[in-house]
């Protein structure tokens, strides 16, 4: 049996939530369980070992903030460092799970691998309470995965959700309600993970840039574009439609942000596939920057990350940064 026990880290989030009433799941109160309840009736082996349980927030993750990111961030590093810690498991709500799982991919991805450790995100679609909830069955794989990371090689930032074990990075919640919201579109892993490139900083502040999310859509203007410059905002991802094409308004509004020094990435609205510089219109004669596969709001974390990371390094050069994630 290995030595050394998980770490069990909580976000709160649906697998931590009650409904009112368990026959409507819908209706319910989102972290309101500890995280050290979650594992008191879970079904594990008599020698699993020990479950070090610590709470670092439980709320709704709709209401996640770049301090709770923070926060969560530093818990996890010290839980890399620590050689009595073989894996670490975060309970999580699954609204903004995927902007947690490239934060910590892009922060510690590489010092998770350096440990020859896995630090698997997990939550629910249903309550705890709920029939048939999906948190017990989704936190046992995640524990047990965590687990048996060195023995698999399947080291880095990962998640699992309704049995499918991916990169945290390839999180994309795409439906409502399925069970499998968040990987239904991500690559299953089977067999070792290679090693990612140099993390960037792990942010020690709670003050990050200012990056906002506008939409291209039929009958789109400039107009919040002109407002958010005019208000000094320090980054902007736009979610096209299609493969990341732009309504020509749009476009001309973020064409004259980009000149002013504005960092603009161009994402899709559409929840899957890759956004590539266009040929006609390349990105780059705009100043602009695909996302390729990240989602607006990944896209949002790893430009906020990468003006902080351009910043401390005293460079302009955000692009290269981003490109790293």
């Amino acid at each position: 049996m290995n030595s050394g026990h998980i770490l069990l880290l909580g976000m709160g989030g649906t697998i931590a939530g009650v409904a009112i009433d368990r026959a409507k799941p819908m209706a319910y109160q989102a972290g309101a369980i500890p995280v050290s309840g979650l594992v008191q009736d879970l079904e594990l082996d008599e020698d699993f070992g020990e479950i070090e349980a610590v709470q670092v927030a439980n709320v709704d993750s709709r209401h996640m903030t770049e301090e709770l990111l923070i926060q969560l961030g530093w818990a996890v590093k010290d839980g890399l460092e620590r050689p009595d810690i073989l894996g670490i498991v975060v309970t999580h709500g699954t609204d903004t799970m995927e902007e947690t799982g490239v934060f910590l991919h892009a922060t510690l991805g590489k010092l998770a691998s350096h440990y020859k450790k896995a630090v698997i995100l997990t939550g629910a679609m249903l309550p705890a309470n709920a029939d048939h909830a999906d948190g017990p069955s989704n936190l046992r794989a995640a524990l047990y995965l965590a687990k048996e990371a060195k023995q698999t090689e399947q080291f880095g930032i990962l998640a699992v959700m309704a049995g499918k074990l991916c990169l945290a990075r390839e999180l994309s919640k795409q439906h409502t309600h399925a069970l499998d919201a968040l990987v239904v579109n991500a690559h299953e892993i089977d067999g070792p993970i290679h090693k990612r490139q140099a993390d960037l900083s792990l942010p020690g502040q709670a003050q990050w840039p200012w990056v906002e999310v506008v939409t291209s859509h039929g009958g789109a203007s400039g107009k919040l574009v002109d407002w958010l410059v005019s208000e000094h905002v320090d980054g902007i991802v736009v979610a096209g439609t299609g493969q990341g094409s732009i309504h020509g308004r749009l476009a001309d509004a973020l064409i004259k942000a980009a000149e002013l020094g504005i960092p603009v990435v161009r994402s899709s609205r559409t929840g899957a596939g890759a956004v590539f510089s266009e040929i006609s219109e390349p990105d780059s004669a705009r100043n602009w920057l695909s996302a390729r596969d990240l989602s607006p709001p990944k896209a949002r974390i790893a430009l906020q990350l990468a003006i902080l990371e351009a910043n401390s390094r005293k460079t302009d050069d955000w692009q290269s940064i981003f490109a790293t994630i």
